[in-house]
């Protein structure tokens, strides 16, 4: 390939064998891409429940010019526009055309824990205009990622956080192959939204994973989306009853077709939507035992950016219920009693009218801004701040969960741009290239840039990211995120 006099082979060597890419144009500038990587062995047959294992190689040149198909999860047209099967544990590199090295950012996609790709975030235009290595991520989910099927059989051919290692795996990956694809491993930057974001917080607090990484973005999680031992056991559980598998008949688990885990996941969903939730677990081994233990882990001295979105959990209640389980009143104050007692969550309830634009105030700081200052205020290195305050008509969501993809991602498939239309098409503009600037120069710097200001507790400063571009507050939320203060985030 030759491009205003640079010339960048598409043939690149990787630890496991080489791998053919393509070249992109995007608006005057060349991206180079390489899909469907294999990171480690496929995650299939003998490999579907246990920890991930390194490649066996391939001889030749292995074809990287399309996406893989996406890792086993439900049909759901709202996250992923296509069909799943059974897929290999890969990622997606985009890079610059331009040599080397360049930072890298390995971005992990939310979903759950149940759905999502690496595919649906294209990295084309941070490799192209903001000389930026972007690398997404397939890991196992679900029943193959996090049911606890060890513990439920007492078998330990099963991984306990399959997916989480997954994750880990691509992490090291990349730290080992990022010369390949010009870019350089003392700069890598993990970012991620939502349940990516809780990855990100994982991977601040795991000794596996130090030195791997040099910067953390974490958007919409903190450490609260979790799950007990206990938990993951009935998760297993559960989806041994739908698969008509027994302790006796448990080697059936290896060789089901993944059509039966695919029904087995619409089956349960259907009738446990809130109490079944594919999540890392609490193990006591891959990850500690309890949130206070893993917590109490200094985390890793990196830089950190991050934040929420103002109405996060409009998502969750405003939407119509087929979409999400619709939540109440009654369930959030469940799940704050239990975890702060009844004296405290009466203090803690009557900070927020009893409507709907109370409860999803709720909800947000329950499940999103008070664990995010949690995660703030345990962090030694710089850490900066921001809230998405920009908010859609549709459904009346505002700034809802999610929401900030459309801006930060340039290409975000599978996500409806139905939700921002109309309006000032040139201030939305503006907003998505302050977004798609601010995390690269942190990607670049480890700072979000001269707009930016670092949070400290004793200054919080927030940036505020709306139509008007980047404004700054100090303390805004300090007085209602005080009355969080000192619980353990709390797992619904």
């Amino acid at each position: 390939m030759n491009h205003g006099g640079v010339t960048r082979p598409l043939i690149r060597q990787t630890e496991s064998g080489r791998v053919q890419g393509r070249a992109l144009l995007v608006r005057g500038e060349v991206a180079l891409a390489w899909l469907g990587v294999p990171y480690a062995a496929p995650a299939s047959g003998t490999g579907r429940f246990r920890a991930p294992q390194p490649h066996p190689g391939w001889t030749g040149v292995r074809d990287a010019t399309q996406f893989a198909p996406d890792m086993l999860q439900p049909l759901d047209p709202s996250v992923t526009l296509r069909p799943s099967v059974e897929g290999s544990l890969v990622l997606n590199v985009w890079a610059p055309a331009t040599p080397g090295p360049h930072p890298v950012l390995v971005w992990f996609h939310g979903g759950a824990y149940r759905a999502g790709s690496g595919r649906l975030y294209d990295g084309r235009e941070y490799a192209a205009h903001r000389g930026v290595v972007v690398v997404t991520v397939n890991s196992r989910l679900g029943p193959l990622g996090y049911a606890d099927f060890a513990g439920l059989f007492g078998d330990d051919r099963f991984a306990v956080n399959a997916g989480y290692l997954d994750q880990r795996a691509a992490l090291a990956w990349v730290s080992r192959n990022a010369p390949a694809f010009g870019g350089d491993p003392a700069r890598v930057t993990v970012a991620g939204e939502s349940a990516g974001a809780v990855t990100v917080n994982l991977l601040l607090r795991d000794p596996a994973a130090r030195g791997l990484f040099a910067g953390a973005a974490a958007q919409s999680g903190g450490v609260n989306q979790l799950s007990t031992r206990e938990n993951s056991v009935a998760l297993a559980a559960a989806y041994a009853r739908a698969l008509g598998v027994t302790a006796t008949t448990r080697d059936r688990l290896w060789t089901l077709p993944a059509a039966a885990f695919v029904r087995s996941l619409h089956t349960l969903e259907r009738v446990r939507a809130r109490q079944l939730n594919s999540r890392p677990t609490l193990d006591g081994a891959v990850l500690p035992g309890n949130v206070a233990e893993l917590l109490g882990r200094p985390a890793a001295p990196v830089p950190l950016l991050a934040g929420a979105n103002r109405d996060e959990y409009a998502l969750f209640v405003k939407l119509p219920d087929r979409v999400f389980p619709r939540t109440d009143r009654a369930l959030l104050t469940r799940v704050l009693t239990g975890a702060a007692g009844d004296a405290r969550a009466r203090a803690i309830l009557a900070g927020y009218p009893d409507d709907p634009d109370g409860l999803v105030a709720l909800g947000t700081d329950l499940f999103f801004h008070a664990p995010n200052d949690a995660l703030l205020r345990a962090h030694s290195a710089p850490a900066f701040r921001y809230r998405f305050d920009w908010g859609t008509r549709f459904f009346d969501l505002g700034a809802a969960h999610g929401l900030e993809l459309l801006f930060l991602w340039p290409r975000p498939m599978g996500l409806s741009s139905n939700v921002i239309r109309g309006g000032d098409h040139a201030r939305r503009a503006r907003l998505a290239r302050a977004m798609q600037d601010s995390w690269a120069h942190f990607v670049h710097h480890g700072h979000p840039g001269p707009d930016w200001a670092a949070w400290t507790p004793e200054q919080p400063q927030v940036t505020h990211l709306t139509l008007d571009a980047l404004t700054r507050s100090v303390g805004g939320e300090a007085q209602r995120l005080a009355l969080w203060q000192d619980l353990l985030p709390l797992m619904p």
